[in-house]
């Protein structure tokens, strides 16, 4: 019973030490494709932008939205930004999430989520309710969340932000 209450006060003390300032390193629950769990922030690189994109492999705007994100995780990668995808599909559907991947125009990793535990992280990062797929979580230099957007995005936008942020 003393572990569980140590257990439960960490995690209120860690909610309180994030609450400030959101950064992606609550994000625990995402899983590699080989299945090892890891923390978003382990797949930032230090000094760029990132882009996380949530989807799901039967989101018809997602596809059409891949090409574009592709393109901008392409031609930004070196210099200072890049995109990671997170399916929400969940680790069950591993099968179906890999095939989805080798079958689209993805020029970025991935990982997997589960939509329930996103779905919580992103409302105790945003304040809101996650609506969907796409949705779209843009972390500065810092690992620090700098923005989010839910429906397809414009990868002009995402330049002019970066730029003016």
């Amino acid at each position: 019973m003393l572990k569980i209450k140590r257990l439960f006060y960490f995690l209120v003390l860690l909610l309180f030490l994030c609450s400030s300032v959101v950064c992606a390193s609550g994000w625990t629950e995402v899983r590699t494709l080989e299945g090892k769990i890891t923390t978003l922030s382990q797949h930032f690189e230090k000094g760029k932008w990132t882009l996380v994109m949530l989807w799901s492999a039967d989101c018809s705007v997602c596809v059409r939205e891949y090409p574009a994100i592709s393109d901008f995780h392409t031609r930004h990668r070196n210099i200072d930004a890049k995109v990671i995808g997170v399916s929400l599909d969940g680790y069950s559907e591993l099968e179906k999430i890999t095939r989805h991947i080798d079958e689209m125009p993805m020029s970025f990793n991935n990982l997997v989520g589960e939509s329930l535990v996103v779905a919580f992280q992103y409302k105790t990062a945003t304040a809101k309710s996650l609506q969907g797929t796409p949705t779209y979580l843009i972390f500065n230099p810092q690992g620090q969340l700098a923005g989010h957007h839910v429906g397809p995005v414009n990868p002009e936008v995402l330049e002019k932000f970066i730029l003016l942020y």
